[in-house]
């Protein structure tokens, strides 16, 4: 099997080490909404490696993972460790099966990856059960879509009206969406698209074991550099969060 997401997984978690200022924001708010989660049967929809998988589990949810790549699942699988209850498999959402329905489900940078997504996202409706939270993370704002969503394997990035309607298709009536990265996260999307996405690529495709830890100092100046971009607003954005309740 050719796993594609191979050298990806390893350029993004390259990149987070180095201190990813979009990753510090959309991780935030994701942090935020996860926590408000009841513990339950909760499926990790392409998982990736696992961060979130490994956060709920140690909150007390157990967790059934999935993710299409061998590499992001064998890594999952060495991270959680023993004592974490986490169920994980390759597989892909056309070809996951639960006779089981879910609490919770997460779609976390995940339905930007999927051709189908309207199929996907009706298929996660179909196994949440009535009352359950599904949480979805999306990259936004078409135009700024870059050779590093290409390489990212990214069909699309969501125009705001697309994103409600991918919500609205599924069958969600109550939901709520944050959106997040403007103003400084937007201009540093607009100039990485323009000059430097493929000087970065380049950089953590050549980086050899452990990522960089060059951008951590800067990084601790986030908190206060991205403040702003925490809040909700209706300008230009760098992503959205939503959580749905079916």
């Amino acid at each position: 099997m050719i796993d594609f997401y191979k050298d990806v997984h390893k350029v993004w978690a390259r990149s987070h080490r180095a201190g990813s200022p979009i990753k510090y924001v959309r991780n935030t708010l994701l942090i935020k909404a996860l926590k408000k989660l009841t513990p339950g049967f909760t499926l990790d929809a392409g998982c990736g490696t696992g961060a979130y998988s490994i956060f709920l589990a140690e909150r007390g949810h157990t967790v059934k993972a999935f993710d299409a790549s061998p590499f992001a699942i064998r890594k999952l699988r060495e991270y959680s460790g023993k004592g974490v209850n986490i169920q994980a498999e390759i597989n892909t959402v056309e070809n996951f099966y639960s006779s089981e329905q879910f609490d919770n489900i997460l779609a976390i940078e995940v339905m930007e990856h999927i051709v189908s997504d309207r199929s996907a996202i009706k298929k996660y409706y179909s196994l949440l059960k009535a009352g359950g939270t599904m949480v979805i993370s999306v990259p936004a704002t078409p135009f700024l879509y870059s050779l590093s969503d290409q390489f990212s394997g990214h069909y699309r990035r969501y125009s705001y009206k697309n994103f409600r309607s991918l919500i609205t298709s599924a069958g969600f009536k109550h939901f709520q969406i944050t959106r997040y990265g403007f103003p400084v996260l937007f201009l540093y999307s607009l100039i990485r698209k323009l000059f430097l996405d493929k000087l970065f690529i380049r950089h953590f495709l050549l980086t050899k074991g452990s990522a960089d830890d060059h951008g951590t100092l800067f990084s601790r100046l986030y908190p206060l550099l991205l403040a702003i971009d925490l809040s909700d607003k209706s300008f230009f954005s760098v992503g959205y969060v939503a959580v749905c309740q079916k």
